[in-house]
């Protein structure tokens, strides 16, 4: 009996789903290497990798082999996909067949799509059908994405923006910018390097982001932070402040607002209408910075939605894609 799974490569985590049990996995999207003197041996994969950031010499280095929608890195890819599926206990062979629902950004490039599908021929998963993430996030979303009416849905997530408008069960028009949470993690780094003169771990300028990232101007919270006085080279500590982390975010809110307008602009009228009747949702784990929402209304003129669960709308759309296949080939046919 052939078993049917969902997955989501994600530039920070890998979902996986499976028909009838929901979600079965949810790692972390990394490979930590270990550098010998001939060559690099695997450390280990996933959330033990994600253990080891910041806290490993440099003989030891860890990174993700799928990043920003691309596979970086397809040997440990492929690594990294095998182990996954060995932790959930499957082996896909001629007799334990396997059907694979693959989320992928909307504007990828066919050659990308080809090599997402090399790997997942590369451990044995031959059956395998492509749909866009942001279907999944609208379904997630429990939008009727049947209705001719056209939804937007912008889909922050840890490498990627995916936006796109969808109607009648397809995507009208969408691109995907490789500008994500992680590239905001960069962000924060560097600008506080540049006010401060110390330097922080991209894992500090997380929990800033998460602790006390706000876009609301008056935010008074602040955290304490260690880092490395760039001066002395001695670990110091500084008091970081909510508006420090907005002033960093100013790139990354301008490329999201300029992806939006410039979605818009593509749109025949009718639908554009639709759009600015029927608002805009946000998902994606980075949807939840505090005052996205406000933020982006202000600027555009255009309500913007942001659910309780947006973080986990893929997820969700995913699962009931695996359950439906009814729903599966709606959303696949041409």
């Amino acid at each position: 009996m052939q078993t049917i799974l969902g997955l989501d490569f994600g530039s920070s985590n890998i979902v996986v789903v499976m028909q009838n049990e929901g979600l079965i996995l949810k790692e972390s999207n990394l490979v930590s290497v270990r550098r010998t003197t001939n060559g690099y041996t695997l450390e280990c994969v996933g959330n033990q990798s994600n253990k080891l950031l910041g806290k490993t010499g440099d003989n030891i280095t860890t990174f993700s082999p799928v990043g920003f929608g691309e596979i970086v890195s397809f040997d440990y890819a492929v690594i990294l996909l095998k182990q996954l599926l060995e932790k959930i206990h499957l082996k896909p062979s001629f007799l334990n067949p396997i059907k694979l629902v693959l989320l992928l950004p909307v504007g990828m490039q066919e050659q990308e799509i080809q090599k997402y599908m090399e790997l997942c021929h590369a451990v044995k998963i031959k059956d395998v059908v492509i749909v866009p993430g942001i279907i999944a996030s609208a379904l997630g979303e429990n939008i009727n994405i049947s209705a001719n009416s056209a939804k937007m849905v912008m889909d922050i997530g840890g490498g990627t923006i995916d936006c796109a408008v969808i109607n009648m069960n397809h995507v009208v028009c969408g691109s995907t910018l490789a500008l994500g949470g992680r590239t905001l993690d960069s962000m924060i780094v560097e600008f506080i390097q540049k006010k401060y003169g110390v330097t922080i771990g991209l894992k500090t300028a997380q929990n800033l982001k998460e602790d006390i990232g706000s876009l609301y101007q008056n935010d008074s919270s602040t955290m304490q932070v260690s880092c490395i006085d760039n001066e002395t080279m001695l670990v110091d500590t500084i008091e970081v402040s909510a508006k420090d982390v907005f002033d960093s975010m100013t790139m990354f809110l301008d490329e999201l607002i300029r992806v939006i307008e410039t979605t818009i602009i593509q749109l025949p009228p009718e639908l554009a209408a639709d759009v600015t009747r029927n608002g805009i949702t946000i998902t994606g784990g980075y949807s939840k910075i505090v005052g996205l929402e406000k933020y982006l209304r202000t600027k555009l003129g255009i309500n913007i939605l942001v659910s309780n669960e947006s973080d986990i709308a893929a997820q969700k759309g995913l699962t009931r894609l695996v359950n439906n296949i009814n729903l599966l080939e709606t959303v696949t046919q041409k």
